[in-house]
């Protein structure tokens, strides 16, 4: 199999490897699942690199920055979100449906699944609340005081 590279933030570079490159490869593991992984990465800002695996074939990972140290990624079930210095893992909410989308905004993470969202202080990492949604999640606008949350079928959920 080939490496590929895909863009992910302007310093952030996913490169998508083989299993067994995957295997042989000394680097700090951000997550994987021995038993389902078909798909393998690493990721690197040029410096630092830290691989993980993940069970979709045609989806790849959401890496953002929270911060000037701390860096998030979401595929599947996993959404983590760590030190990129040290690859110390901060926190790892469960998932009970598959990860969309990571948004920032106005010192919150929302974490955007299929069916519900994960709302994050980013100040202490601390789970605000959690959003469930009637439908599956279609797209979010931030407003100044309100999130409105669009689903399938027109369902509108709002969050303050």
């Amino acid at each position: 199999m080939k490496d590929t590279r895909f863009e992910i933030d302007m310093n952030l570079k996913l490169t998508e490897i083989s299993e067994a490159n995957f295997k042989k490869l000394d680097l700090p593991t951000l997550f994987e699942d021995k038993l389902t992984d078909r798909t393998f990465g690493v990721v690197s800002d040029g410096r630092k690199e830290y691989k993980l695996g993940w069970l979709s074939e045609n989806i790849k990972p959401v890496i953002k920055w929270i911060s000037t140290e701390l860096c998030s990624i979401g595929i599947d079930l996993v959404f983590v979100i760590f030190e990129f210095t040290t690859g110390r893992i901060i926190k790892t909410p469960s998932l009970d449906y598959f990860y969309y989308n990571t948004e920032i905004y106005n010192g919150f993470i929302y974490v955007i699944t299929e069916l519900e969202i994960i709302k994050i202080n980013i100040s202490d990492l601390a789970v605000v609340e959690t959003y469930s949604l009637p439908d599956y999640f279609e797209s979010i606008e931030f407003n100044e005081v309100i999130v409105v949350v669009k689903c399938v079928g027109d369902e509108i959920v709002k969050i303050e």
